[in-house]
């Protein structure tokens, strides 16, 4: 288990100030608190849109938030992995793109995904495309279909992503069974 609490600590007020320190510290390959002040303090606000557009640029991504203080907030940020990328951060990393603001380190890590054919790996889960299995085994129980079928667009996505990335077909097959059983008690899997 990562001890999160021995990552850096790297308090911006702007998302000039956090380009400028993923500028000089970009190839690192530790985590990394960035501390930003809530919205309601009054204070230099960086919105979380910001701090993602800035790590993107750089080949880096956001993780978990925490909350630090009543005035401040820390996210998890850390250099991408060669890995699946969502349709949102795709589209936000175009754009950032055709705006000429990617730093060679954000295209490279665009690259190796496309490399990887991890660029579009994730289409049909972004587009929400039921896998045949996972489809046949929820509409073998309508209530579980009923219950997957009506569930938020973003808890369906994350429930067929959870499925996609099962590293053998027998945690694949374990985790349609348990989306089954908990959609037909009209439950959700848990953390999704």
């Amino acid at each position: 288990m990562i001890r999160t609490e021995n990552f850096a600590q790297v308090e911006v007020t702007s998302a000039a100030q956090l380009r400028a320190w993923l500028e000089a510290n970009h190839t690192q390959t530790e985590s990394a608190w960035v501390v930003t002040y809530k919205k309601h303090t009054g204070a230099a606000y960086v919105s979380t849109s910001d701090v993602l557009d800035e790590l993107l640029c750089f080949g880096w991504i956001d993780g978990i938030r925490r909350k630090l203080a009543e005035d401040r907030t820390m996210q998890m940020i850390s250099p991408r992995k060669t890995r699946h990328w969502a349709r949102s951060y795709k589209e936000r990393a175009e754009r950032l793109q055709a705006a000429g603001r990617m730093h060679p380190a954000g295209l490279a890590a665009i690259e190796a995904a496309k490399q990887a054919g991890l660029w579009n790996s994730m289409d049909d889960v972004d587009a929400l495309q039921i896998p045949d299995d996972l489809q046949a085994a929820l509409q073998a129980r309508p209530a579980a279909w009923q219950s997957f079928s009506t569930a938020a667009p973003s808890y369906r996505r994350n429930v067929l992503r959870w499925i996609k990335l099962a590293r053998t077909p027998a945690t694949r097959t374990k985790r349609i069974a348990q989306t089954v059983a908990l959609a037909s008690r009209g439950e959700k899997v848990p953390q999704m």
